[in-house]
């Protein structure tokens, strides 16, 4: 699996040694001192970076333009593979107490025993992840990096289906039936519909009865939390950021990454699910469309 930067890059459409040097002379130029262009890494040094295969951590102003570049990212989680195991991705000097508005809104077991984001994979090739999941998953990743010193690690839905049980971020509508194992009221299903035009089309379907798809440029996005196992884990909940269309789920992540406390005081405690409007040509363009929310649960 790749480093964290290198899904970073991705996601900044930044897949080639000269496209990373330019990005790391404007970061180094804004730095006090700047350090002058020209110093980037070697093309041998950037696989390194990209690979993890690196003896020790970039020293010195290679750290401080990545810091500029990743603001909220710690140099030791930059190089940290994309399913490492669990541990405190912070460094000491960053730990930052979790606010407690934040902590009532991601569950007690969370704050305790820290965050695993699922990503989902290919069946036939696990190392391809959805572009679009992983955009939505990295938004997440950022805000609980600058604002919380939450554990993190990250896990394929292949890995984190053993331990379904547990406060998990999921993404990616292949993650929905992970997401839903063990809710007893769910608040909406995933249903394919047939087309004339081909493959079956996915939409989403609330338990209110409403449904919705994705069309032409307006995309769906659903943020949705859920409490799996209320009588064994009362402080657990899991969280769903996925989507219908190519910005959905990306589109919910933003959202979630941005405004989970305005989620947090319309929910409260309760299980909800969040239906997001994303156009197609920004995942910023996330609004809220619908917010359903469940009743108490019992623990």
């Amino acid at each position: 699996m790749p480093t964290v930067l290198k899904m970073l890059l991705a996601e900044r459409h930044l897949k080639s040694h000269p496209d990373f040097l330019a990005a790391y002379d404007r970061c180094a130029a804004q730095l006090d001192p700047p350090v002058p262009p020209g110093y980037g890494p070697a093309k041998a040094q950037y696989y390194q970076w990209l690979s993890g295969r690196m003896v020790g951590l970039p020293r010195d102003y290679h750290r401080r333009v990545l810091q500029q570049m990743f603001p909220g990212w710690t140099v030791e989680r930059l190089f940290q593979m994309v399913d490492s195991p669990p541990g405190n991705t912070r460094s000491p000097e960053l730990s930052t107490p979790v606010d407690g508005e934040l902590e009532a809104f991601l569950g007690a077991e969370m704050i305790t025993y820290g965050a695993t984001l699922v990503y989902p994979v290919q069946r036939d090739n696990p190392a391809v992840v959805p572009e679009n999941d992983m955009r939505g998953l990295l938004y997440v990743a950022a805000l609980l990096q600058r604002h919380t010193d939450i554990r993190t690690d990250f896990r394929s839905d292949r890995e984190a289906a053993t331990r379904s049980d547990r406060p998990h971020l999921d993404f990616g509508l292949r993650c929905a039936q992970l997401f839903l194992r063990g809710v007893e009221r769910p608040l909406f299903t995933v249903r394919t519909t047939l087309s004339t035009e081909g493959p079956g089309v996915e939409c989403l379907e609330l338990s209110d009865g409403t449904r919705y798809d994705s069309r032409g440029e307006h995309h769906i996005g659903i943020i949705a939390r859920a409490r799996p196992s209320p009588h064994l884990h009362p402080g657990g909940y899991r969280f769903l950021c996925a989507g219908l269309g190519p910005r959905g789920a990306a589109g919910a992540g933003w959202f979630l990454a941005n405004h989970w406390s305005s989620l947090h005081q319309r929910a409260g405690d309760h299980e909800f699910v969040a239906i997001i409007g994303v156009w197609r040509y920004s995942d910023q363009t996330s609004a809220l469309e619908k917010l359903l929310i469940g009743p108490p649960s019992v623990p």
